[in-house]
């Protein structure tokens, strides 16, 4: 049975007009406008990144472009898991304006003053406590200013919730975590490695000795650390910016519950800095950094921050507002601004309210966002 064509039908030419944008429509790709959305362009930025770092370094690498490719690589992992942070938390309220300020007030004061204050303590994490206080309370300081400096600056002025600050905690922590492994990977790292170098010679010299080949003898002598040097360092540029993100997320979250009014600043704002920095120090002791333990601290870290991302405070709890937070949206598709309380909606004759989503039946999982199946 043939189904009858529609009275509507194109003609024929307008029907391979289509049948050519279906195969390439650049009309389309060019007019929409979630192709010029900020998670878009971020992809796009991303997905070049390897090749330029990789064209900065060329073939005869120095000490500027290896300062350089470190800085690319640790901004790439930081930015991806940016993305991964908004689509989980969803902060409706924070714009890209804020997300700017918390990233450059981060990359000016927040390793300084860690390294400063770490230095003025003597850091160590030979046993727990000094790792709390040395080395994991001077670094959730450091990253609780910018969470600070947003909350001062926006205090009054716009809605937002303890789960957003939650999220500019998380974005404070990256730029930590970024600034931490370049500054591992160009200073520590290289002077590590030269080390390694260094107290690898005798071995070699022996092994050429014996009677085995050059090449064959630095092999031997030096595949081991380096090995290990690349592991350690390369996953530092994936971890290190995802960690600090977690630690510094819970410190946004309770000052966001102090700023909201909600509580005293004595109440509540000193919570998540002594939380996570528990966390950061029981990861930095060596008793339990790079061991098994060490990745139930890491678990314990995410399971915290998830759970006040995803639940936050009764504050948080939203119902009819957008999939995405303000930030990611194209500029033409934000919401316009809310109507204060007492005050109508201005919208036009002809516009209906929108209508709130329809309640989805009890297990059903048809309508929801992937993120939250």
């Amino acid at each position: 049975m043939h189904t009858p064509l529609s009275p509507s039908a194109p003609p024929g030419q307008t029907a391979d007009a289509d049948r050519l944008s279906d195969l390439l429509p650049l009309g389309d790709w060019y007019r929409h406008h979630s192709l010029r959305s900020f998670p878009v362009l971020l992809f796009l930025a991303l997905i070049c990144v390897p090749s330029i770092a990789l064209y900065i370094v060329g073939s005869s690498a120095t000490t500027t472009t290896f300062d350089a490719a470190a800085w690319i690589f640790a901004a790439y992992f930081a930015v991806a898991w940016l993305l991964l942070l908004g689509v989980i938390i969803r902060p409706m309220h924070v714009t890209r304006l804020m997300l700017l300020l918390v990233t450059v007030f981060a990359l000016l004061t927040e390793v300084p003053l860690a390294v400063a204050l770490e230095t003025s303590l003597h850091a160590t994490n030979a046993s727990l406590l000094p790792s709390i206080v040395t080395i994991g309370l001077p670094e959730e300081i450091a990253k609780a200013l910018p969470v600070l400096v947003v909350a001062l600056i926006y205090r009054g002025q716009r809605g937002l919730t303890p789960r957003d600050y939650l999220f500019i905690g998380a974005v404070s922590g990256l730029v930590f975590g970024a600034g931490e492994v370049v500054r591992y990977f160009t200073v520590n790292g290289v002077e590590e490695f030269y080390q390694t170098v260094q107290g690898a010679i005798p071995s070699i010299v022996h092994l050429i000795q014996s009677g085995h080949a050059p090449s064959t003898s630095i092999f031997a002598a030096l595949i081991g650390p380096v090995l290990y040097f690349i592991l350690n360092f390369v996953w530092r540029f994936v971890t290190d910016p995802i960690s600090h993100a977690c630690w510094a997320g819970l410190t946004g979250y309770f000052i966001g519950l102090a700023v909201t009014g909600k509580y005293r600043w004595y109440q509540v704002a000193w919570i998540g800095v002594v939380v996570a920095a528990i966390l950061h120090g029981f990861n930095d002791w060596t008793r339990i950094n790079g061991q098994l333990t060490w990745i139930l601290v890491t678990l314990v870290s995410g399971i915290l921050f998830l759970g006040y991302a995803k639940v936050g405070s009764r504050q948080d709890l939203r119902r009819g507002e957008p999939d995405l937070p303000e930030f990611m949206l194209p500029h033409q598709a934000q919401l316009p601004q809310r109507a204060q309380p007492g005050h109508a909606a201005a919208l036009p004759p002809h516009a209906q309210a929108p209508r709130e989503p329809a309640r989805e039946s009890a297990g059903s999982r048809r309508g929801r966002p992937w993120w939250e199946h």
